[in-house]
């Protein structure tokens, strides 16, 4: 190795360390000084998805389905009231001149036969200035399936706005147009207001993905010092391996930061993740160093022995972690991808400055009370030899036991149901989750829902194609509850209303509805009507909002729809088809799965080939995976049993989890190794293996369990759930490297004396 060879002029190596250590230090703190925050909502849609490339048509052809935000006003005096009306009809007009608003629609202010506006209705629906009407204004209001659940609650103890926003704003345009909001809605003091929409929530996720990152960091450190604390005992023994994960976590941001990446939802884990993969391999060649030194072994020997029993472990540990999170790769989610490559990064830092800086750093000072720490401690021996000794006597006990939890698992496995809510991931205590739950239980809801409606004969304004248009909006409003509809058969229902003042919202037919399509074709070119209708007439949309019922129950409810469109439609006239934001990132959760299980197959073969290569049998393949595989199967058993859906976030412990679960397995098994190399029986090499990993092993047990709890503190339920689910696999994966796999390595070596 070129350290080796190095080594042999061990001051002059270990200050070009220290310089070179330094200087890219400094360049890392520099460059934190660039490193932003950012959430984009749009690029965790699969972008090798054919459904994307038509919601980006569909999008340019008529708007964008996101870019809005409603506003919902309550008064305890009820909303018949004419100083709260004249209240809210200045607030909306106070929003109109506002930078970066569209429109505004209210019930203050929707206007007859407008072409103009998200719903046309009859001239004044709400004759704010005259309370002799308002009675027979509620009377209309609460007759039309248009308006109820729309701009108005079932209950009627509140109203809503909705504001058009422009398309595609800035992070900074964004902000702005969100401070201005709530700065109006501040400033006229209603009640209650609840408000919902892109750059509010946006923003809620910025604000907390900087917060939680730095809490993260801090928690972590904090776990970190405690555990080393108890293990080593010195200020030393803290601040070394403090300094060789912290600069391991700079130097990953600082590339990023050379780089242009910013710090997403999914990278705000990054730096516990590097936090805590790092201090792995520094406790390891950390304890290997003091252990060594309070035998007497000459320091000059004591590192090629690290690199020889400790650091060949640890590389393959590494590259076990590696393969783990570059499993993710395999994902068509830009940000879970980036997430698995800079943590990657970051790991490979970590072990690499272990086996520079960190020896760098012990060739000039080790203090001696370090040595004495690690010179044996009789009741820890005593409770590991009990331990093993107990282990072998209960052999049959250990396997049917893990065959009977496995059993149980596969069963909780298949319980597991994918889903996906799109603010679930926000706490119940934020209020703009609190706000989108208020629409949902008194509106229609806040979640897109869009159909492109494609016209294969004659154009979408023909009496014939009307009608099927009409039926699937009619099974859309009762199927899924939907307001805020914006259709052609919608738009020509109002008009035909507000012009002929009937009882009815029904379609008209014969000569009136030959009118209104004879002046929408002459109208066009109108901006409104351009968001509804195209040019050549050959494609149009059905708009609305639903309530955010999950991924799972709406697809049924697509499903449905689909199901009606093809028994009761004429599909020769005209095709539908869904789309919308939503409705992308619904499509997430089924290309998760997939990319779960592609990641993880590729994880599981890169494995099982570095395995037989450093084995040359099959059988301790085996041997390794089944240790490895069963807090998989634990976890998702767990899963199931405790109703924890499958989603982003939760689908991506898996891989994850199984490259790191392979550390302590890795090490026990070179160890086991190492002691037969050195000619040791059977029986004695298990007892010295026992005890030379056990302590580094339950120490970074700790520490992993330690570091993924600080993520459990996240208001992201995506977050929390990481956390938890990692914490518990790591607590499977230790108490099966500690009780199952000695059984299987002592049968399986057992079996080859035989031989």
């Amino acid at each position: 190795m070129l350290i080796l060879r190095t080594i042999k002029n061990q001051k002059r190596y270990y200050l070009i360390v220290l310089v070179f250590v330094v200087l890219f230090s400094l360049l890392s703190v520099f460059r934190l000084f660039n490193l932003s925050f950012n959430y984009d909502f749009e690029s965790f849609f699969p972008n090798e998805d054919h459904e994307l490339e038509v919601y980006n048509n569909y999008r340019k052809t008529f708007e964008y389905d996101n870019e809005f935000a409603l506003v919902a006003i309550e008064n305890s005096k009820g909303i018949f009231n004419k100083p709260f009306l004249l209240k809210v009809d200045s607030f909306c007009k106070q929003i109109e001149r506002v930078k970066h608003v569209v429109r505004v629609n209210s019930p203050t202010n929707l206007k007859n036969i407008s072409l103009g506006g998200l719903i046309p209705v009859q001239t004044k629906i709400l004759h704010i200035d005259d309370e002799s009407l308002y009675k027979s204004d509620s009377a209309t209001i609460y007759n039309s399936h248009y308006l109820v659940g729309s701009f108005f609650p079932e209950n009627g103890k509140s109203l809503s706005v909705f504001i058009k926003t422009e398309d595609v704003l800035s992070k900074r345009e964004c902000d702005d147009l969100a401070k201005n909001l709530k700065k109006l809605i501040n400033d006229f003091k209603f009640d209650e207001v609840h408000y919902v929409g892109r750059i509010f929530a946006q923003d809620v996720y910025l604000t907390n993905l900087s917060k939680e990152f730095t809490l993260f960091l801090i928690l972590s450190f904090a776990v970190v010092v405690i555990f080393l604390w108890f293990s080593f005992k010195s200020l030393y023994g803290i601040l070394v391996p403090i300094t060789i994960v912290l600069l391991s976590v700079l130097w990953t941001l600082g590339i990023m930061s050379l780089i242009g990446k910013q710090i997403d939802i999914m990278c705000t884990m990054l730096p516990t993740m590097v936090f805590i993969a790092g201090m792995s391999d520094v406790v390891h060649f950390f304890t290997k160093y003091f252990e060594e030194l309070a035998k007497g072994t000459a320091r000059e020997k004591i590192y090629p022995l690290i690199l020889k029993e400790v650091g060949f472990p640890t590389f393959l540990t590494l590259l076990t972690t590696v393969v783990g999170f570059l499993s993710l790769l395999f994902s068509s989610i830009q940000p879970i991808r980036d997430f698995g490559i800079y943590t990657s990064i970051g790991v490979v830092i970590a072990f690499v400055l272990s086996y520079t800086l960190l020896p760098a750093i012990l060739y000039f000072f080790t203090p001696k009370k370090l040595i004495t720490v690690h010179q044996g401690n009789s009741k820890t021996t005593n409770l590991m030899r009990g331990g093993l000794f107990w282990i072998f006597r209960n052999q049959k006990t250990i396997l049917l036991a893990s065959i009977a939890i496995v059993a149980l698992s596969v069963y909780g496995l298949s319980k597991i149901k994918v889903n996906n809510i799109l603010l679930e991931d926000l706490s119940e205590k934020v209020k703009i989750k609190q706000d989108f739950n208020f629409f949902d239980n008194y509106y229609s809801g806040v979640r897109p829902f869009e159909i492109l409606v494609n016209c294969k004969k004659a154009n979408v304004l023909d009496t014939s194609v009307l009608k099927e248009i009409y039926k699937v909006e009619t099974f859309i409003k009762n199927e899924y509850k939907a307001g805020f509809v914006l259709s052609l058969p919608s738009l020509i229902s109002n008009i035909h209303f507000s012009a002929n003042e009937t009882k009815s919202m029904k379609m008209p037919i014969g000569d009136d509805l030959f009118d209104i399509t004879e002046l929408l074709k002459e109208n066009k070119k109108n901006k409104e009507i351009k968001r509804l209708l195209t040019q050549d007439l050959k494609q149009t949309r059905i708009s609305s909002k639903i309530r955010d019922e999950g991924s799972l129950l709406i697809n049924q409810r697509n499903k449905n729809l689909m199901q009606f469109i093809a028994t009761k439609c004429d599909t020769s006239l005209l095709d539908f088809k869904i789309t919308g934001a939503a409705h992308l990132i619904d499509r997430n959760n089924e290309y998760m799965v997939d990319n779960m299980v592609q990641g993880f197959i590729f994880s599981l073969i890169i494995i099982a080939i570095l395995t037989f290569f450093l084995h040359k049998s099959w059988r301790m393949v085996l041997v390794f995976f089944i240790p490895n595989v069963f807090p998989l199967l634990v976890i998702a058993g767990f899963m199931g049993y405790a109703g924890i859906e499958l989603k982003a976030a939760t689908s991506l412990v898996f891989s994850i989890a199984f490259g790191i679960a392979t550390d302590d397995t890795i090490h026990f098994i070179s160890r086991l190794k190492i002691e037969l190399d050195y000619g040791k029986s059977l029986m004695y090499a298990f007892k010295r293996t026992y005890f030379e990993t056990g302590k580094p092993i339950i120490l970074t047990t700790f520490i992993l369990m330690g570091g993924f709890m600080s993520l459990m503190l996240s208001d992201f339920q995506s977050t929390f759930y990481f956390g938890f689910l990692i914490c518990i696999t790591v607590i499977v994966a230790v108490l099966a490297d500690i009780f199952l796999l000695p059984v299987l390595l002592f049968l399986i070596y057992k079996k080859k004396k035989k031989e």
